[in-house]
């Protein structure tokens, strides 16, 4: 089974694997990691015990980091470097961990990790007046 890693400044990760347990009850796979008030030594440590644990080293983690650049993102790059099997997408959003859940068994690590770039972008869109579904 594939991981994924919500890496993030403060408790966004949690409400996200929180709100995918709600829509589909499940979050097996998922990991929240906040960084609040951490150092870099003491991120990479707690991203690397997830990362190897011998069940999630299997078949591949993604790390869904909050924002590229931000010392979420350049751990886990880091920490790529040296992993095969550990893959990092910036930006976390809803209907790519939703995606995440649904797609992990079909696709090979990287395919997955492309489709959920492809949907965590989809699913931010601007609501047009003329698709609004409420009556005028």
């Amino acid at each position: 089974m594939k991981h994924a890693i919500l890496i993030t400044h403060g408790p966004i990760g949690v409400a996200i694997i929180d709100a995918v347990r709600g829509i589909i009850g499940a979050d097996d796979g998922l990991h929240a990691l906040s960084v609040t008030d951490m150092s870099l030594t003491e991120i990479t440590q707690r991203l690397l015990a997830i990362i190897n644990a011998p069940d999630v080293r299997q078949d591949g983690v993604i790390i869904l980091a909050s924002l590229k650049g931000g010392s979420c993102w350049n751990v886990a790059a880091a920490i790529a470097k040296d992993h095969d099997h550990v893959r990092v997408i910036s930006g976390i959003n809803l209907p790519m961990t939703l995606s995440f859940m649904t797609k992990r068994n079909n696709l090979s690590l990287e395919e997955l990790t492309e489709v959920l770039v492809k949907d965590g972008i989809r699913g931010v869109v601007k609501l047009e007046e003329s698709q609004s579904p409420l009556p005028r």
